[in-house]
């Protein structure tokens, strides 16, 4: 059955649903308030979740399109989380880090850790990291259940007893049950 949900997800992801023109934002929001963002995600307790992208990094356009933009347009996905891009390459562009400090996007990343363009990452609503960030793109199709796992581990860690499962979803959103 996992065979079968992966050549179904592996066919979903190589469909053309977005143009090689995303500009920064467009399927991904900005990161532009932390302390907001963490607001939401407490009131339904759910994970934070971090795309730590660049504008040069061709693996983080390929994540955007292929895989997070097909998934966020066609599934439920965004009832497990609060989504949100940082972009690590940025200068000038303001956010708020979860405290509500004013901060430059391009240092945030490295602040947090990242050395790797894609780097998604999983924090409560206090700023804690909840479950292993995912470094990198290595293999797309390896990537939604990567992120499943993740995002069911965040979940678990805010006692949270939703769990999601990305493939179901694909599968519904495509009209299989």
């Amino acid at each position: 059955m996992k065979l079968v949900n992966s050549l179904i997800l592996s066919l979903f992801l190589s469909l053309p649903f977005a143009t090689n023109s995303a500009q920064a934002g467009e399927i991904l929001p900005l990161a532009v308030d932390l302390q907001k963002t963490s607001a939401t995600a407490a009131k339904h307790n759910v994970p934070v979740i971090i795309f730590a992208t660049a504008t040069w990094c061709n693996y983080c356009k390929k994540l955007e399109e292929n895989i997070l933009f097909p998934l966020l347009q066609t599934t439920k996905l965004e009832e497990y989380g609060e989504f949100k891009q940082l972009l690590l390459d940025k200068s000038h562009w303001m956010m708020k880090d979860f405290d509500g400090n004013d901060i430059e996007m391009k240092t945030y990343g490295p602040k947090l850790g990242v050395k790797v363009a894609p780097t998604t990452m999983f924090f409560n609503s206090k700023g804690e990291q909840i479950a292993e960030p995912i470094i990198g793109l290595t293999l797309e199709e390896h990537y939604p259940g990567n992120l499943e796992k993740r995002i069911n581990q965040a979940l678990e860690a805010l006692g949270n007893p939703k769990r999601v499962d990305i493939y179901k979803m694909v599968d519904e959103s495509n009209g299989y049950k």
